[in-house]
């Protein structure tokens, strides 16, 4: 029975495999005593017997020219696959012959240009992607940075990854900017990925296998902040397409955004906080008893005269989760009132003076 691609199935592929391992450690030559020139002689005058150099071997895709086939390093066979390799049993079972063979240049390993060939034939998956970023930040540590630098350009040009689930997409590395980290402690951890994400994202099944010191070191990528998030959201473009989505149509997402900022808000600086109450202060994104409100009108539930204007639009979370703590001072940072203007006041006092009279009349 043969397998997709028309290799033979596993058990012949071991049977073979084995008959191959037994001819070339027949054909090894070890060294002889008390002169190794013997089988040194012995060594070059069986490959003398090839005019052409041509040696077969058996490769991960059938027999071929040792010529032809390449020694993989073990990390690069968690994503180097359509390539003709050796397999790992016949490399150490034949060590003796494989050396001499690389001795001679008939068998070589896989070079840099050859491996960006590989991964521009076809695009990985998450699993190869995750093995083949593994692979290169063991190579960032070892060389030289501007060289590096220049490399690494180059395999995210090359690198596509096929993303699976939910929002099932293609995305070029190089196409990237950003990553969400669930393995850090920082409030960026917290964005949600249920709802609207940049197309500039990493898919955040890869990068949960990295922690971001790795990732910022070893790539031009940085971790996507609660700002960054916030004002992709609130992208006119973005809300249109995803109305469950909209601040200002969903109470239920706002109340999840607001949540978000509350456990990012103590780690935000500064400038951070302000870019945040200047994205959210003119928009519709305060759940209240009569519906969603700009924060200036919204009041929270022990706003005074409260007793006298029960239809002040109070904040109120669809959830019924208690407004307190640091989600009352993000919201009090965005513009919700704790007091009545007085202008709220003398307007409703008069109307409430004139309803008097109309019915008095």
């Amino acid at each position: 029975m043969n397998r997709p691609g028309g290799l033979p199935d596993e058990e012949i592929l071991t049977r073979l495999r084995g008959r191959a391992l037994h001819a070339l450690k027949f054909f090894s030559f070890h060294p002889s005593t008390p002169s190794p020139v013997v089988s040194n002689l012995m060594e070059a005058a069986f490959f003398a017997c090839s005019t052409t150099r041509h040696f077969p071997i058996i490769a991960s895709d059938g027999v071929r020219n040792a010529s032809e086939v390449y020694i993989l390093r073990p990390e690069l066979s968690g994503f180097i696959k359509h390539l003709p390799v050796i397999s790992e049993d016949i490399v150490d079972g034949a060590r003796t012959m494989i050396a001499a063979l690389r001795s001679r240049g008939m068998i070589k390993n896989l070079t840099y240009v050859e491996l960006l060939g590989e991964l521009r034939s076809r695009p990985l998956s998450e699993t190869e992607t995750v093995e083949c970023l593994k692979w290169w930040i063991g190579v960032t540590k070892e060389r030289n940075k501007l060289k590096v630098s220049q490399e690494s350009s180059q395999l995210l040009d090359a690198l596509v990854v096929s993303v699976t689930g939910p929002r099932e997409k293609t995305m070029k590395l190089s196409d990237a900017q950003t990553f969400l980290n669930s393995r850090t402690s920082d409030s960026e951890a917290i964005i949600p990925t249920n709802g609207p994400l940049p197309s500039t994202l990493l898919p955040t099944s890869i990068t949960c296998s990295f922690d971001r010191d790795t990732l910022t070191s070893a790539f031009p990528w940085r971790q996507l902040s609660i700002v960054d998030w916030l004002r992709h959201l609130t992208d006119p473009k973005v809300a249109a397409a995803n109305p469950e989505f909209d601040v200002t149509k969903s109470a239920l997402w706002a109340e999840q955004v607001l949540s978000v900022l509350a456990r990012a808000w103590p780690s935000l600086t500064k400038p951070d906080e302000k870019d945040v109450i200047r994205t959210l202060s003119p928009m519709s994104c305060i759940p209240t008893s009569t519906g969603l409100k700009v924060p200036n009108q919204a009041y929270f539930s022990n706003v005074d005269l409260l007793y006298l204007f029960r239809d002040l639009p109070i904040v109120t979370m669809p959830s019924g989760a208690t407004v307190e703590g640091t989600l009352e001072l993000v919201l009090q940072s965005l513009g919700v009132r704790k007091h009545a203007a007085l202008q709220v006041v003398f307007d409703r006092s008069v109307w409430s003076l004139l309803r008097v009279r109309l019915t008095s009349t």
